[in-house]
């Protein structure tokens, strides 16, 4: 606002002189980062942008860090142009930790920081499908399921829902399902999701 050109006259009964002033007044930058989030998840595989927004006078020059560290062309990890935009191409479990974008002018210094999570969509592991055993011995059926945050699994037997009790045992985690004495009504199709 109060940049521009200031003169100063003097003035006398002899004439006047003048001197001329341009004035930059300079503003340290100030940072945020996309709509002023401190945390983002992103989900394994996919893409991740975080925009660095900057003001200052002159424009702030801008630097990305990672954990404390300058990410200069790291693993999938590319910033643009003007250095506002960091694109993660496609995103890992080391792409999870503290993302600082700082900017400097000769004004000075300011940071925008933001942690990322990475989450792992479910999955999984293929086990044996057909189980044959002697009726009123034990039934034991795995769900090896993964990802990040750890799923929640459930049990069906057919359409229906099952949950222990009435002849059979849930494993805490819900990764395992034994039916202690199977009965021939036991027999059917089963499957975890």
């Amino acid at each position: 606002r109060d940049t521009g050109l200031y003169t100063c006259t003097a003035t006398n009964a002899a004439g006047n002189a003048s001197l001329s002033y341009s004035l930059h007044v300079q503003a340290a930058p100030q940072l945020w980062i996309g709509d002023g989030e401190s945390h983002l998840t992103a989900v394994a595989n996919t893409s991740l942008r975080i925009r660095c927004h900057a003001v200052g006078i002159p424009p702030a020059q801008i630097q990305w860090l990672k954990d404390g560290h300058p990410l200069d062309g790291q693993d999938g990890v590319a910033v643009s142009e003007d250095g506002g935009t960091l694109l993660v191409t496609r995103v890992g479990l080391g792409h999870e930790g503290l993302y600082i974008c700082q900017g400097s002018n000769r004004a000075g210094l300011a940071q925008a920081e933001v942690q990322v999570s990475v989450h792992v969509p479910p999955s999984i592991e293929p086990s044996a499908v057909d189980l044959a055993i002697p009726e009123n011995s034990m039934a034991s059926l795995e769900c090896l399921a993964s990802g990040l945050p750890a799923p929640d699994i459930s049990w069906y037997k057919g359409q229906e829902q099952l949950s222990a009790g009435a002849g059979l045992t849930l494993s805490r985690d819900g990764k395992r399902l034994q039916i202690p004495r199977a009965r021939l009504s036991d027999a059917g199709s089963y499957r975890c999701v």
